[in-house]
């Protein structure tokens, strides 16, 4: 699979972001502050000088935020799981903050790059789930999917934190591992889901 450097860089907004977890907010994946700070993004938006700015604004709060949490260094798992859920919370609030910024044509055509640059990822957005009619079975295989990938990215995390891994390495294991992750997805989707999901990508997204 060949991805642009851009693309690559959109996968990292939208799937890792500075909060280190897979987000499940309803409305949309990932830190979509950090993702409309890319230039090609902001090219296919035709963002303003003001939205830019704007924007720019809420993406240097949202990461000193959430720097303010990963910084404390959780050890137990009572602490990991308290601050997942606060980064969590504070990057549903950003994405809100970010996405109010846009006018509703931008933001359906922001929708749409992040099904170009995530594809199976975006089965964990529920209003998709609910879009493509998963069954309770396929959910709940969402689901396990996901447990597992964020026990994947706290295992890579840990190793770069302790100085084990470069974090050229780190990022080359948590690219692999979301495309491994995408086709596990798309694998659970039967081919009118398939089809249904396509019809949702939109103009090809220029990223390179």
């Amino acid at each position: 699979m060949n991805i642009s450097r851009s693309a690559r860089i959109l996968i990292l907004a939208l799937g890792l972001s500075t909060a280190q977890a897979a987000s499940t907010d309803a409305s949309f994946p990932g830190s979509v502050p950090v993702l409309l700070g890319n230039d090609a993004v902001r090219k296919d938006l035709s963002l303003t000088r003001s939205q830019r700015a704007a924007l720019d604004g809420l993406r240097s709060q949202y990461k000193a935020d959430a720097r303010s949490v990963t910084a404390r260094h959780p050890q137990s798992a009572v602490e990991r799981a308290a601050a997942n859920a606060t980064l969590e919370k504070l990057n549903a609030e950003y994405n809100a903050r970010a996405l109010a910024v846009l006018t509703p044509p931008q933001a359906q055509r922001l929708d749409q790059i992040a099904h170009q640059t995530l594809g199976g990822w975006m089965l964990f957005v529920p209003r998709i789930q609910d879009s493509l009619k998963l069954s309770a079975e396929q959910k709940a295989l969402v689901k396990k999917i996901q447990s597992e990938g964020k026990a994947t990215l706290d295992e890579v995390n840990k190793e770069f934190e302790e100085g084990k891994v470069s974090l050229q390495e780190r990022l080359d294991q948590l690219r692999a591992w979301r495309i491994k992750e995408s086709k596990k997805l798309m694998r659970l989707l039967t081919p009118v889901q398939r089809r249904s999901l396509e019809t949702l990508r939109g103009p090809a997204f220029a990223s390179a």
